[in-house]
């Protein structure tokens, strides 16, 4: 039995060439309208704290989260400043969010596929990232996106937690953070999985709250692994009080960001 066609991620330019559609373009109001009609008709919410320190800092920014639920992303994004979120796209699975390559033509399979590319791209301006096989080339697309002034929003988790525990982060952030030089905003969502709990269609009454800490840049000499480390720390400390996410050891651990290279550990904040 022959192996599977292994889907290719898209490049920058085909995902840009996908956000350029007309039909996203048509779909993206009805889908960000259709969001907060269902939030108020299905009462559910979402609310910020630290907003502001996302506007300390120009774009194009990274945004790193813990990620329990597909409601995270709408939290997300509706939260934050519109001039940054319409310059915003999100890290997709491509095994889920890929495009419908290898998929017979005028099948219901890849009008399913087609679609969804469709919604995600107009809702949320996601594009498929490889998160099973070798992620150069994903992340060379990503990189690519940072320069012509996207922010990314990842999750460097790989993958939902079932269990509402963070997992450990993959070091993929930590050499997005050296490639692109640009400023890493921890992020850290609760209340995601009472919305949309993992295989509900329909989202449920509930509450998300969305907690962005400073930003993290990249140190020089720092390796990937280090630098997720520490951003998997920044993360898990946003958590509130009475989640058993954050260890406090390796948070006290954390140095501060006025020992670090003689100064500021991270790169200054934009100037008034």
């Amino acid at each position: 039995m022959s192996e599977r066609p292994r889907v290719n991620a898209p490049t920058a330019e085909e995902i840009q060439r996908r956000f350029g559609h007309p039909l996203v373009h048509v779909a993206r109001p009805i889908i960000l309208g259709g969001i907060g009609v269902l939030g108020a008709v299905r009462r559910f919410k979402w609310t910020a704290e630290g907003v502001e320190k996302v506007l300390e800092h120009d774009r194009p920014l990274i945004f790193a989260s813990n990620h329990c639920s597909h409601a995270d992303t709408a939290a997300i994004l509706g939260t934050l400043p519109f001039l940054i979120r319409r310059r915003t796209c999100v890290a997709a699975a491509l095994d889920v969010f890929g495009p419908a390559q290898y998929v017979p033509r005028k099948t219901w399979r890849y009008f399913k596929r087609e679609c969804l590319q469709i919604i995600v791209a107009a809702g949320f301006h996601a594009f498929a990232f490889d998160r099973q096989g070798p992620p150069l080339r994903s992340l060379r697309t990503a990189l690519e996106l940072s320069r012509n002034d996207w922010s990314l929003l990842l999750y460097p988790e790989g993958t939902r937690s079932r269990s509402g525990k963070m997992a450990p982060f993959k070091p993929g952030i930590g050499v997005l953070a050296k490639m692109t030089g640009r400023p890493v905003i921890p992020v850290h969502v609760t209340g995601g999985r009472s919305i949309l709990p993992c295989g509900r269609f329909m989202p449920q009454p509930g509450h998300a709250m969305v907690r962005y800490g400073d930003a993290l840049w990249h140190r020089r000499g720092e390796s990937p692994e280090e630098f997720t480390a520490r951003l998997e720390r920044r993360v898990r400390a946003l958590a509130p009080a009475g989640e058993a996410v954050a260890d406090a050891a390796a948070i006290k651990t954390e140095p501060s960001l006025a020992t670090a290279a003689g100064g500021s550990a991270d790169a200054p904040k934009r100037a008034p």
